[in-house]
């Protein structure tokens, strides 16, 4: 469902052919564990919370509850790169706003993902993300922090723009694309780009003269550059 954009599709951005991956059996299956669509979230880290994961590296933003739409605006009212692509969606995508609450990342390019959900199945990623937040979790010894898969696209885009805002650096680019060894990376979302959900949003390839990439990719399968981001969020204690 890729459509080219008004510059025409970059050669090295050209994907692979799709490939179906096999599902793979986790021992971790058996387990009875919360799924993202069943956790309780809170609006805010407590601050006991800040502290253990600002001291492990992490940065914190409040989502802003805003849009693809309403984020283009804002950046270009500021003179700022926003999006260079956009699958075309319509409101799907372009229309649905983030959660308003706080999120935190770890802006080291070589923690900001999930380790080892690249090139695997929404379904896979899904289990490396739980077992991500419990290994975190345990470590840090915060019962009331998970982590997930943004339902939104415009929740990555935030936190980019956010953090290009306080930081000066672009998420998504160049250094996230080296730590794993490609040319570029995006995020997985779960955010639906047709009737039938079978498509999914992702979002990244960051360029500084020119913003952020959205694009789309079916739901069951893994793509290489596509990994999950390591999106803590606040929860009510299990």
């Amino acid at each position: 469902m890729e459509r080219l954009d008004a510059t025409g599709k970059h050669p090295e951005n050209q994907d692979p052919g799709p490939k179906e991956l096999p599902a793979k059996k986790s021992p971790r299956a058996q387990e009875v564990k919360p799924t993202s669509e069943q956790l309780v979230f809170r609006e805010r880290f407590t601050e006991e919370e800040k502290e253990a994961l600002i001291k492990d590296g992490a940065v914190i933003y409040r989502l802003r509850g805003e849009t693809i739409n309403t984020q283009r605006e804002s950046q270009e009212r500021k003179g700022k790169p926003s999006f260079y692509y956009v699958v075309d969606a319509g409101g799907r995508l372009l229309a649905l706003p983030s959660r308003e609450i706080e999120v935190a990342i770890f802006p080291d390019p070589k923690r900001f993902f999930v380790p080892d959900s690249f090139n695997i199945s929404v379904q896979e990623q899904e289990e490396r993300v739980k077992q991500d937040a419990e290994e975190l979790s345990e470590r840090l010894d915060l019962k009331g922090i998970s982590e997930i898969i943004p339902d939104e696209a415009a929740a990555l885009s935030d936190i980019t723009f956010q953090h290009l805002d306080e930081i000066g650096e672009w998420l998504f680019g160049p250094e996230y694309a080296k730590a794993q060894g490609l040319g570029w990376v995006y995020g997985r979302t779960k955010n639906p780009i047709n009737s039938s959900g079978s498509h999914v949003a992702y979002v990244g390839d960051a360029r500084p003269d020119r913003g952020l990439r959205a694009r789309d990719w079916r739901r069951g399968r893994g793509h290489h550059h596509v990994g999950a981001v390591r999106l803590v969020v606040p929860i009510e204690n299990r």
